[in-house]
């Protein structure tokens, strides 16, 4: 008997999420992607870590769960999270 290899899952490009502003740290509560506690939250509210989240956006391409902050206006801002 030959062993069968996995099925090849067809992901988006993970895209990370720009989550600097205050508005995203509160108390800690469970993550709702993975359970472990977390003080940062989506635009919704929801606790989650940036990285389920992203994680999360790679495997359901098409929706707007998670999003990033908009993008700042001011010189010389740096590509850094």
């Amino acid at each position: 008997m030959t062993a069968r290899r996995p099925k090849a899952t067809i992901q988006a490009p993970l895209v990370l999420l720009d989550w600097r502003d205050s508005s995203h740290f509160r108390r800690d509560a469970p993550c709702v992607l993975c359970r472990k506690p977390t003080p940062l939250r989506s635009h919704d509210g929801e606790a989650a870590h940036k990285t389920c989240a992203e994680t999360w956006n790679a495997g359901h391409p098409g929706e707007v769960r998670f999003v990033s902050d908009a993008q700042s206006k001011r010189r010389g801002d740096d590509d850094h999270a």
